[in-house]
């Protein structure tokens, strides 16, 4: 009965072994048709042979096999090139160039690899930087422009504290690394279903073919709760992702500037560097402010001394716009309304040769002060320019009148209801309705004396004939303003009384424009009005 039990014992325990290996071997046949499809699949995307390659990928699929599909390494340029690389840490503002010789199909986790061997620096530890992007472990250096000699890239080393490294954890990767590499270097012979030295099957009877002792129960082991990282305070850069400290106003690493709506904790206590720099920074804008204010105060100050000048220098080397000359600093003269600058006998010539009351700037319409134009004159031209004022303001005022007295520069301006001008200068009395001086006389035996006159005296007779005649054949007019004859010479049109300077049309006998003055049309002659001449014979010159 024990045997009997024994024996059922047994051949389960073979039924097990048996389903094992069916599985073990299943198993094996999958992954074998596994690596010929990935092989076949990829001479055909190599050859380029797509329908191939979808037959052959549905059936991959088919496997529930993992797969990975790279480029092969002999499509990258085979030549070794000069990485210039810069590297900062946390630990200090130093920037370090260095050199690394590396190929454009190495990816950076094989670059990280690479810099642990060559400098100790772990690859947890760094970040890459290449072209303003941060690079990630799978991204070759192709990608990212890495395909000449002295191309760039920027190596930042984080502390290991940042990173949550540890010495062990180090330790354990260093082993990691070298065992990889013993193990690469050593030609493992595989072992399969059957494998033997000798190349020979030895299958076993069924009776010896024992399964092997469970293992002993793992002994139980205290599970320590993982450490929750400690948080970091600081704002992280949106180029290259750098954690800066709080209270930084621009990234350390590519100084990208703060996001405005950050805001620094009121728990975050800056360690004794940040502490110096804050106050270097406040300090720097106190001395910023404090050079403003002896800015401003230097300039109110240079404001006040300018204005006490009648003339302003120009202090810069300059050419007139006007003659073209070459003027050094201090002899231009430099224009208060308008800020353009001149020499000073072409803005004395202006000012001589104008015969407007207001004198303009040669280059724009800005008047120029007194003060400017008596200081570039001398007193007899700076009295004949005042003169000229008082005469432009006499012609353009409506009621005026001009002594009668020869000589006499006195004038007036007079309202509806005064007859009689006394003039301060001359000591005479003008009959303004008259337009004389008729001492002794009342206005209508004055005008009968002129009458009587003119009929007796010859020469005054010839020269009433001689006018009279001129404005029958229109080669003479009266003023329509100030009522004197006016002729024309030669030349358009366009006149001008001499003495009360009304722009006068001479085809219409008019006034060119209406009583508001230039550009009024409700008046004078309306020439171009609609689009039409204001007289057949209209020269359009006006």
């Amino acid at each position: 009965m024990a045997q009997a039990v024994d024996g059922e014992r047994w051949r389960c325990g073979g039924e097990v072994a048996g389903v094992s290996m069916a599985s073990e071997l299943t198993l094996s046949v999958n992954l074998k048709e596994a690596e010929e499809l990935a092989r076949s699949l990829g001479e055909a995307l190599s050859s380029g042979d797509g329908q191939e390659a979808v037959r052959l990928s549905q059936r991959l699929s088919e496997l529930f096999v993992p797969v990975s599909v790279i480029i092969n390494s002999q499509a990258y340029p085979q030549d070794y090139i000069r990485l210039k690389v810069g590297v900062e840490d946390a630990q200090s503002d130093n920037y370090i160039p260095v050199t690394v010789m590396v190929t454009p199909d190495m990816t950076i986790a094989q670059l990280k690899d690479k810099i642990n061997q060559d400098f100790g620096f772990h690859p947890s530890l760094q970040r890459w930087v290449i072209g303003k992007r941060l690079a990630q472990d799978e991204d070759t250096l192709y990608c990212h422009g890495i395909r000449q000699n002295d191309d760039q890239a920027f190596l930042f080393i984080l502390s290991s504290h940042a990173a949550h490294l540890t010495r062990h954890q180090q330790k354990l990767d260093e082993e990691q690394q070298l065992i990889l590499g013993i193990i690469e270097s050593m030609n493992l012979i595989p072992r399969g279903m059957g494998g033997g030295g000798d190349g020979k099957t030895t299958t076993l009877p069924m009776t010896q073919q024992t399964p092997p002792p469970p293992p002993p129960p793992p002994k139980p082991q205290k599970i320590k709760p993982p450490l929750v990282p400690r948080p970091h305070l600081g704002w992280a850069c949106t180029q290259c992702t750098f954690l800066n400290k709080p209270t930084r106003p621009g990234c350390e690493i590519c100084g990208e500037a703060r996001p405005q709506d950050y805001k620094v904790p009121e728990i975050y206590k800056p360690d004794p560097e940040e502490v110096r720099r804050l106050q270097k920074e406040e300090l720097a804008l106190m001395m910023y402010q404090q050079s403003l204010e002896e800015e401003r105060e230097r300039n109110f100050m240079s404001l006040l001394a300018t204005d006490d000048q009648s003339l302003v220098p120009d202090h810069s080397e300059m050419d007139c716009p006007i003659c073209y000359s070459s003027l050094q600093p201090g002899e231009g003269i430099i224009l208060r309304e308008c800020l353009h600058s001149f020499c000073r006998d072409c803005l004395k010539g202006t000012i001589v040769n104008s015969q407007e009351a207001e004198i303009c700037c040669p280059d724009c319409d800005s008047k120029l002060q007194d003060r400017e134009i008596r200081a570039l004159l001398t007193e007899e031209e700076y009295q004949r320019f005042l003169e000229l004022r008082l005469s432009i303001a006499e012609s353009r005022l409506e009621h005026s009148f001009h002594c009668q007295t020869s000589n006499c520069r006195g004038w007036c301006t007079y309202e509806d209801e005064v007859n009689e001008f006394y003039c301060e200068l001359c000591k005479e009395t003008n009959c303004i309705l008259c337009r004389a001086i008729h001492k002794g006389m009342n206005c209508k035996d004055y005008q009968d004396e002129l009458r009587i006159r003119a009929e007796n005296d010859l020469a005054a007779k010839q020269t009433k004939q001689m006018v009279e005649g001129l404005l029958r054949n229109g080669e003479a007019m009266h003023c329509p303003r100030c009522d004197i004859i006016v002729q024309k010479k030669d030349g358009c049109d366009w006149i001008r009384c001499l003495m009360c300077k009304t722009e006068i049309c001479w085809v219409t006998k008019q006034a060119r424009w209406g009583p508001n003055g230039t550009g009024d049309t409700s008046g004078g002659c309306r020439c171009r009005v609609n689009n039409q001449p204001c007289h057949p014979n209209c020269q359009n010159c006006h």
